[in-house]
C-alpha cells in the first residue's frame, strides 16, 4: 500500500468578502463553496475570507454558520481587506451603490445582487466606477441562469418561432397578501426604492430583454394593497408574523405594478409583479408568442419547456413540452438525463462560475452593472408612468435621470 497523499493546490486564490449574511448570503455561499465539486474544476481556489452584517452578533453568526474566516459589523472593512478579490453584495436595496463603488475603486470584482441599485442614476455611477477600474461586474439575475430559458433564448435567436410579436410576463407571489404580515426594508422606499417592481418585476423586465430586446416605451398602474403593517420584533422576512398589539407604520411602496410594454423590435407585451397575490405562492412565468411559434415557461416546472415551434410538421401545432437537458445551458454540470428537477440554488452556481470564468479569461460577465443599469431605466420609467398616468419613452426616462 502506498502512504496517503496531501492534496496540494497551486492554483491562484479567488478571496471573498460578503456583505449581509440573510437568505441570499446563504444561497451565495453555498454556491462558493460547492463551485468545484460541481463543474469538476475551476481556475482559483475559493477562500472565504469575511463576512459584514449590521451588527456584530448578525456578522459572527454570518460567518460562523457559512464558514468565513472573519467578521465585522462595518462593510468597509470587507472592500478595504487586502485579502478580498471580490466583493460579494447581498444587502438591502440602498447599500449597494457605496459598497460597490468602494469596491470597485479598491479593484475588487463584485457581485451584487438585484435591483442594482434604487435608482437609474446610482446603477450608472455604479457601472461607471466598475469600467474605470476595470473590475468584472454581474448582477443577481437568477432565472437567467435557468438551462430552459437559456435555451427559450437560442430558440428566439434563431428564428424558430418567427419574429416575436408579443410577451408576457409575471412574478407574482403571496407572501405579504396578510395584513398583519410584519414590515421590513423592503416596504420602505428610502431603503427598498420601489416594492413588488423591484424585488419581483426585475426579473420580468430582465427575462423580457433578455427575449425580445429592449424597451421602448411603457405605460403602468401601481397600487398600496395594504396601507400599513404592524412592526417586527426582530429581522423579519417575507411569512413572518409580529405581535397582535405591535404599532404599524405605513407602506411606502408598490405591492403590484401591471405594464404595458412596447419594445424596440416591435414587439409589445406585458408585465405583473405582485406580493400580494393570494393563493400564487411562486408564480413566475412567461410566454413569448412568434409570427410562426411560440414559447412558455412556468419556474415551478423549471424542468420543461413548453413549444411550438415553426420546424413543428403539419397537425402539430400545439405546445408540446420539451424536457430540459444537458444540452441547455450548464444544466449538465448538474445532471447527465433529461427532465430531473434542479432548485434556485443550482441556478446561483451557474452564475458564479461565469463569474469566475470572467475573472480569469479577463472578459464581462452576463448581466453586468450596465445590464443592471438598463433594468433600472425601466423601472424608473414605469413608476413615472405610473406616477403620470401616460406612456413614458425610455429615451425619456433616461434623459429624466441623468
Amino acid at each position: 500500500m502506498t502512504a496517503a497523499k496531501p492534496v496540494i493546490s497551486t492554483k491562484p486564490t479567488l478571496g471573498i468578502g460578503i456583505v449581509g449574511s440573510g437568505l441570499m448570503a446563504k444561497a451565495h455561499t453555498m454556491a462558493w463553496r460547492n463551485l468545484q465539486a460541481v463543474y469538476g474544476e475551476i481556475p482559483f481556489d475559493i477562500k472565504l475570507v469575511i463576512l459584514a452584517d449590521a451588527t456584530e452578533d448578525l456578522a459572527r453568526a454570518g460567518a460562523e454558520q457559512f464558514g468565513y474566516a472573519e467578521y465585522t459589523d462595518s462593510w468597509e472593512d470587507v472592500v478595504n481587506h487586502p485579502e478580498v478579490d471580490l466583493v460579494d453584495i447581498v444587502t438591502p436595496n440602498w447599500l449597494h451603490r457605496d459598497i460597490a463603488i468602494a469596491a470597485a475603486q479598491n479593484g475588487k470584482h463584485v457581485w451584487c445582487e438585484k435591483p442594482l441599485a434604487l435608482t437609474a442614476t446610482d446603477a450608472a455611477k455604479m457601472a461607471e466606477a466598475a469600467e474605470a477600474a476595470d473590475v468584472v461586474t454581474l448582477v443577481g439575475f437568477s432565472y437567467l441562469r435557468n438551462p430552459a430559458v437559456v435555451h427559450a433564448q437560442r430558440l428566439i435567436e434563431a428564428g424558430e418561432i418567427g419574429t416575436p410579436v408579443s410577451f408576457t410576463g409575471v412574478f407574482a407571489i403571496d407572501a405579504m397578501t396578510d395584513p398583519d404580515t410584519p414590515i421590513t426594508w423592503r416596504q420602505r422606499r428610502e431603503e427598498a426604492g420601489s416594492g413588488a417592481l423591484g424585488d419581483l418585476g426585475a426579473h420580468v423586465i430582465a427575462m423580457a430583454r433578455a427575449l425580445v430586446g429592449e424597451f421602448d416605451s411603457v405605460a403602468a398602474l401601481n397600487k398600496i394593497t395594504v396601507a400599513d403593517r404592524p412592526e417586527p420584533a426582530g429581522n423579519f422576512g417575507y411569512g413572518e408574523r409580529a405581535a397582535d398589539d405591535a404599532p404599524r407604520q405605513a407602506v411606502e411602496n408598490d405591492d403590484v405594478t401591471m405594464v404595458l410594454a412596447a419594445f424596440d423590435s416591435g414587439a409589445i407585451g406585458t408585465l405583473e409583479a405582485s406580493r400580494v397575490s393570494a393563493g400564487r405562492a411562486y408564480d413566475l412565468g412567461f410566454t413569448v408568442t412568434g409570427t410562426k411559434g411560440a414559447i412558455r415557461f412556468d419556474q415551478q416546472h423549471m424542468y420543461e419547456l413548453q413549444v411550438r415551434l415553426a420546424s413543428d410538421p403539419e397537425g402539430s401545432t400545439g405546445f408540446r413540452h420539451l424536457p430540459v437537458g444537458p444540452a441547455h445551458g450548464d444544466f449538465g454540470v448538474l445532471w447527465p438525463v433529461d427532465g430531473i428537477n434542479i432548485s434556485i440554488h443550482d441556478l446561483k452556481f451557474f452564475e458564479a462560475y461565469d463569474l469566475v470564468m470572467a475573472i480569469h479569461e479577463d472578459r464581462k460577465a452576463w448581466p453586468d452593472f450596465r445590464d443592471g443599469q438598463r433594468v433600472c431605466e425601466v423601472m424608473d420609467a414605469i413608476e413615472q408612468a405610473a406616477a403620470e398616468g401616460q406612456t413614458v419613452a425610455l429615451s425619456a426616462a433616461g434623459e429624466d435621470a441623468k
